[in-house]
Parts: C-alpha cells; sequence; structure tokens
C-alpha cells in the first residue's frame, strides 16, 4: 500500500472540471515517452499488458495460425489462443527449470506467427539477458515471426528489450504499470514497438485508449520516480532476506529478478497443506501448479515488514507437522 496521502496528493492539484470531460492522453504519452526515452508514436496505451496480448492476437493472427508461448507462464495466453483459435504450441522447461534455447529456435524454425516470452516469466523465472533476447529476435525476424516480449515483471532485476525495436521490426515490448509501479486497480499498460508497427496495431485503439483517473495515477507516479524506486529497492531487498529465512525454515526458494519467489516443498501433497494451511490464515498464494510442478507454489513480495505474518505462518505450520 502507498500509504493514506497517497491519493490526496494525486490529485490535490487537480481542476474542478477533472470529471466532467472525455480523457485526454496527449500528456501521458508524452510523459512516458521521455521517460522510456522513445518517441510518443512507438506507444499505445492498452487496459494492463493482457489487453495489448488482446490487440495483438486480435490484429496479427487468423484462426489455424502456429503461436508459441512457454509453460507454465501467464494464463491469459492460452485464453487468447483459444478465444482467437489459433494453434498453440507451449515451449516446456527442462527438468532444472531451464530455458532449452535449441529447443526454441526449433519450433521458431516452423515459421509461427507469433512468440510470446514473458521476461521474466512467472512462475518460473528463467530470466534471459539482452544478448539472449537479441538473438531470439534475430531468429524471429528470419522466420517471419513477430517477437513479443512481455516485460510485466521488468525492474526487478531483468534487462530491457526496449532497445531491440528499431533495430529489428518484429519485435513488440509489453509493459504495465501494475507491478513496479504498484498500482494494478488502474489497469493501465502499454505497448512500444517501432512506428510502422504501431500504425498497424494502433488502428484497434478504441476512441479513448485509457481515462483520466488511471493517466492522473500513471503521471504522478512518472513524475515521482523515486517513490517507484525506493518502493523496487524494498522488494529486492525484501526477496533476498526471504530466500535466507525460508532457507533456514525448510522451504527452497527461487527468484532472482521478479517481485514474487517459487518455493520447492519438495512433494505435491506438503504443497496442497501448506496451501490450504496458509489460505486458512488468509495468506493466498498461487498454485500448486499443475503437472511437473504439483510441489510448487508462488509468492508475491511486499516490503519486508508486510511478509512478518507470512513468515509466523510458516513457522506455524512446521510445529504443527512436527507434532
Amino acid at each position: 500500500a502507498w500509504g493514506a496521502s497517497f491519493i490526496s496528493s494525486i490529485f490535490k492539484d487537480s481542476p474542478d472540471w477533472l470529471m466532467s470531460v472525455y480523457p485526454e492522453n496527449e500528456t501521458l504519452y508524452e510523459k512516458l515517452g521521455k521517460f522510456l526515452n522513445v518517441d510518443k508514436e512507438n506507444l499505445l496505451l492498452t487496459s494492463g499488458i493482457d489487453g495489448g496480448i488482446k490487440t495483438i492476437f486480435e490484429i496479427m493472427t487468423s484462426p489455424g495460425d502456429l503461436i508459441g508461448v512457454l509453460n507454465p507462464t501467464y494464463a491469459m495466453y492460452k485464453v487468447y489462443s483459444n478465444l482467437y483459435q489459433t494453434n498453440l504450441t507451449e515451449i516446456h522447461y527442462e527438468k532444472d527449470n531451464k530455458l532449452n534455447l535449441k529447443k526454441l529456435v526449433e519450433f521458431i524454425q516452423k515459421k509461427p506467427s507469433i512468440f510470446f516470452l514473458p521476461n521474466p516469466n512467472q512462475p518460473i523465472e528463467d530470466t534471459l539477458n539482452i544478448e539472449k533476447l537479441e538473438f531470439l529476435a534475430k531468429e524471429c525476424m528470419e522466420n517471419n515471426c513477430l517477437f513479443f516480449i512481455d516485460e510485466a515483471y521488468h525492474y526487478f532485476g531483468a534487462d530491457s528489450s526496449i532497445e531491440l525495436i528499431e533495430k529489428y521490426e518484429n519485435v513488440v515490448v509489453g509493459r504495465t504499470f501494475s507491478k513496479a509501479f504498484g498500482v494494478p486497480s488502474i489497469r493501465l499498460g502499454f505497448l512500444i514497438s517501432n512506428k510502422n508497427n504501431m500504425e498497424v496495431i494502433s488502428k484497434m485503439r478504441f476512441a479513448h485508449e485509457s481515462n483520466t483517473l488511471s493517466n492522473r495515477v500513471a503521471e504522478y507516479l512518472i513524475d515521482n520516480f523515486d517513490i517507484v524506486d525506493k518502493y523496487i529497492k524494498s522488494i529486492i531487498e525484501t526477496r533476498n532476506q526471504l530466500k535466507k529465512i525460508l532457507k533456514n525454515l525448510g522451504i527452497d526458494a527461487s527468484g532472482e529478478t521478479g517481485n514474487y519467489l517459487l518455493l520447492d516443498l519438495k512433494t505435491s501433497e506438503k504443497a496442497m497443506e501448506f496451501s490450504k494451511f496458509m489460505k486458512d490464515q488468509k495468506i493466498y498464494l498461487k498454485g500448486p501448479w499443475k503437472n511437473d510442478y504439483s510441489n510448487y507454489l508462488t509468492i508475491t513480495l511486499g516490503p519486508m515488514e508486510k511478509m512478518e505474518r507470512f513468515i509466523d505462518s510458516i513457522k506455524d505450520f512446521n510445529s504443527i507437522k512436527c507434532k
């Protein structure tokens, strides 16, 4: 939570007619372009990244098109693939939770219409550096494949791929205000690509891509990025501390570039018990995940003081299991 004064700080200087006019997006486009060091023509506001993904499916696919995603990953890729009747191929991780680039390249050489890559991905976080991202961008371009890089969890340690949008005409990057900016409720994201792509993608834009309230929040956070940066640093600090604490409590946790940790409970039975116990404490986790990942759960991180109740609950769970 940003604190009680956060909302009043955003709207304290707003004119009394703010709610009586249609939204004006130009200011946000200009601020966002300057913040990212791109032209505003390289941007399209969307309803979170999922709104951008839906736009890409709607414009760039036809029924039966071959589409690639990772597995496991963000569920909406599969939802939209079903909605737009595309042929979805899931690229699975190896047993060590690493992405097999050779297997991925073999898929790209089948000439899919789009390959979607969250970087970092969730729940499996085998984050790719800029060299590997550029390698994949080139492979996709040589095979006439759109390369969509989902950077929802950027700012917590991953390389950005924005620099690739001008070098490779097939690259589209998705970002959101939900994670590092900490305001998922405003449902605001954006796509970044070269101007030629944006001329095509923006043809499906609504009369107003966003709304006045969401824009005000986004503009405030861009103008006051120091508070966002402070929040990001607190999450990274929590991530580092919590992994050590969890290890001492008998739980292996992995995560280097996101605002989440993947917990290995060793067996699917223990993962289910742990999840149910936490839910009874009104602590909600993602998982257990399916198939080969049924022993894994994912937690979203907050500042360390917000994680104390979770730590205490683990201790309670361990004491019950030891009886």
